[in-house]
């Protein structure tokens, strides 16, 4: 009998974001009969843990806390002694680790227990995090490989750590648009809104980054014109009493919804007629795939990396970050032309269903694997 591949994910959360559904649709396609599962969150078990433990051979957390201060560093050196343990126990053939704080504890106690292959994936752009950067440079040389989720995000880290191109691929998010369908879809009633409501959605955590405080800015705009125009916020995050507290404040209570988190994304596009990503800065939004893939029209950010799968002016529109009137003009447009609304809705279906399937995000993740471990860990080009 062959003795299977014996990976460990180490992911910073496990809440429900973007991150967290690649890696669990990753884990949920690999053969079991190849390779052998364990994930490691560096946080406190999330929303989304269950899920992901059900698929794999272990689930660990390192239950690492958000303090600052000099507690932090202590704590990260905690949760680096405690991962070297997993590490020494398990004696995974892989390393294959997501999100920041993730890579870099990944990286160094893999190198520390000479993991024969340390892979750090590039979810997210954050141009203004200089001392993420310096630490990605310093720690780069314990990572064998780099995967980055779009074209930008390779550049980015291309850039800031100094790695050469051949270390690093993009690997598009893929999804499984069967997966897309109505099934047991929530109703206009259940939320509630109008049924002749334009219906809004930002889907993902409530943090700056995702840009919830300048949709709230350019519905006072829309209401002013469209007074049957409501939001649905769905999600979870630290940051959510303050965003509530905005919309109150902007006497916006009766058209803004807070849903929670949303396990099943397909079950609410139904109810939605535009789903609007107003985000500082990302990687590749998989929010922005699943509404493309469930024929939704998508108004999003001009930032790196969103041009990669919203196509201006064919699948959606982009406007200006941080800017309420660029956003409110963009949605404005949609709204009162329903037409081009479904015309995009369409082509972003077909453009997920040409681009980014998830089988093929699979496939390429397991060359990367096979080459390297093929290979003795030479950094040679494996996309």
């Amino acid at each position: 009998m062959t003795t299977r591949c014996t990976i460990l994910y180490v992911i910073t959360s496990t809440t429900v974001g973007g991150a967290e559904k690649a890696l669990f649709d990753l884990v949920r396609k690999l053969d079991r009969k190849e390779f052998k599962i364990y994930v490691c969150s560096v946080k406190k078990a999330g929303s989304y843990a269950d899920k992901i433990a059900a698929l794999t051979d272990g689930f660990y957390s390192l239950n690492l806390s958000e303090a600052g201060g000099v507690y932090a560093l202590l704590n990260a050196v905690y949760a680096l002694l405690r991962l070297i343990l997993l590490i020494r126990s398990l004696r995974p053939a892989i390393i294959h680790s997501f999100l920041f704080r993730a890579n870099i504890l990944g990286r160094i106690a893999g190198r520390i227990e000479k993991v024969p292959v340390i892979i750090s994936s590039v979810r997210v752009i954050e141009p203004q995090a200089w001392y993420k950067h310096l630490i990605d440079r310093l720690t780069a040389p314990f990572t064998d490989y780099y995967i980055a989720v779009s074209d930008a995000a390779r550049n980015h880290t291309i850039k800031h750590t100094g790695i050469p191109p051949h270390k690093i691929t993009t690997i598009y998010n893929g999804i499984d648009t069967t997966d897309i369908c109505p099934g047991s879809s929530v109703s206009r009633a259940q939320i509630p809104v109008p049924e002749d409501a334009k219906v809004l959605a930002l889907i993902g955590r409530f943090h700056k980054q995702k840009g919830h405080l300048t949709l709230i800015e350019a519905v006072k705009m829309l209401l002013k014109e469209l007074p049957a125009c409501h939001v649905l916020f769905a999600g979870e995050g630290a940051e959510e009493g303050c965003i509530r507290t905005a919309v109150e404040e902007a006497g916006l209570s009766e058209h803004i919804h807070f849903l929670g988190v949303i396990n099943n994304v397909a079950h609410l596009l139904p109810v939605i007629d535009i789903v609007v990503l107003p985000s500082l800065w990302e990687g590749l939004p998989n929010i922005v795939l699943e509404a493309m893939a469930g024929g939704l029209p998508v108004v999003a950010s001009r930032i790196e990396g969103m041009d990669e799968v919203v196509l201006d002016g064919e699948t959606g529109i982009l406007f200006t970050p941080g800017d309420s009137q660029s956003l409110s003009k963009a949605l404005r447009l949609l709204m009162h032309d329903e037409q081009m609304a479904k015309r995009m809705g369409a082509a972003g279906r077909n453009h997920v269903k040409e681009k980014f399937q998830l089988q093929k995000t699979v496939q390429q993740t397991l060359v990367i694997y096979d080459t390297l471990l093929n290979r003795g860990n030479q950094t040679t080009p494996v996309g």
